[in-house]
């Protein structure tokens, strides 16, 4: 019975109770229902429908003679079968658009996007920076600054560009250099960042004696030159004071829990990691992946929906994510993050 088909009347049910318990936080009982959705049913074949959805594990009652609430496995019925997701408000559109115009600085980007989907979801929103070992090494180029300073400026795949200032010991002549720059882009190019850094000395170390000096002091930056942009700042946290408006935090057990969560960015960005593959799931611009409750693969999420999407810059790319209690508005949360990776995407490649 556990695995057999829902009929139309139970799907309905199923409907209405989790539509409800989103928008009340209350259980659902029969008559409730019967009254809200003039159903032509009595009470007590409704209450016959829910003791079947709850032997089905779609819904369960916590107290004797308390309404019925969603399951995990109710959730997940109605995201995968019932949902009817909504679409954004073009001002809602333009907000988020507008979030993400005009910002020099894609860190800048982030951490604007992150409070302000935060703040229209009620959720914590999360948008971490791009993972950029993978990305491909389009240009490398060396600039003399001074006498002893030098400038070497990275350009990856997506166009994002890092730089970085080397000191040398004595002046190097703008021949050494760009006969050194013509080295590095012709064994360079084309070859990812943990390549390159993993594979730097041994890739340079043939070079003549009478450019030994700079390339020397590549070789001792390599860790630094060719890390990961973004390792620092991984991620950026939004929603934290729009989160607590919700029922379920009169708990203070949930405050500590979900705050404890924040401060553990870490923790966060494993959880996202794990569920780029998790049951063979894999990220896909435009495409949006939700964990809900039991499915997450942390124990203090096992209270939270996780909705989270990926957008890209060239070959690279981060996610845009939204943590929120299960009861969460899907229908609504869904189309946020979805429309939030998108305009990201297009913007920033």
């Amino acid at each position: 019975m556990a695995n057999r088909e829902l009929t139309p009347r139970e799907k309905v049910i199923l409907n209405y109770i989790v539509q409800e318990f989103i928008t009340t936080a209350t259980p659902v009982g029969s008559r409730y229902l019967v009254r809200k959705y003039n159903l032509n049913l009595s009470p007590a074949t409704v209450r016959n429908v829910m003791a079947d959805l709850e032997d089905l594990g779609y819904i369960w009652h916590p107290h004797a003679s308390a309404g019925r609430i969603p399951t995990d496995k109710g959730y997940r019925f109605y995201v995968d079968n019932l949902l009817e997701v909504s679409d954004l408000s073009e001002a809602e559109k333009e907000t988020i658009k507008n979030a993400v115009r005009n910002k020099s600085e894609l860190e800048e980007v982030l951490r604007h996007v992150s409070k302000l989907i935060g703040k229209i979801s009620k959720q914590l929103s999360i948008a971490s920076t791009p993972q950029i070992n993978d990305a491909i090494l389009t240009k490398i180029d060396i600039i003399s600054l001074s006498e002893t300073k030098l400038l070497v400026v990275l350009t990856i795949h997506s166009g994002l560009v890092r730089t970085m200032v080397l000191e040398v010991s004595s002046e190097v002549s703008r021949d050494k250099l760009d006969f050194v720059k013509a080295v590095l882009n012709e064994r360079l190019t084309g070859l990812t960042l943990k390549q390159i850094r993993d594979t730097f000395a041994v890739r340079v170390c043939d070079i003549e004696p009478d450019y030994k000096e700079i390339i020397n002091v590549l070789v001792k930056s390599s860790e630094k030159l060719f890390y990961d942009f973004y390792e620092i700042d991984k991620i950026h946290i939004g929603g934290v004071p729009e989160i607590f408006e919700h029922p379920e935090f009169s708990d203070l057990e949930k405050v500590r829990s979900i705050m404890e969560l924040v401060e553990n960015e870490d923790e966060i960005i494993q959880i996202f990691q794990v569920l780029r593959t998790q049951a063979g799931k894999k990220f896909e611009t435009d495409k949006v992946v939700i964990s809900i409750g039991s499915e997450n693969p942390e124990d203090r999420l096992r209270d939270y929906t996780l909705i989270a999407s990926e957008y890209r810059i060239g070959n690279v790319s981060g996610v845009i994510g939204l943590i929120g209690p299960k009861r969460m508005n899907y229908s609504r949360m869904i189309p946020i993050v979805n429309y939030t990776s998108k305009v990201l995407s297009g913007v920033l490649d």
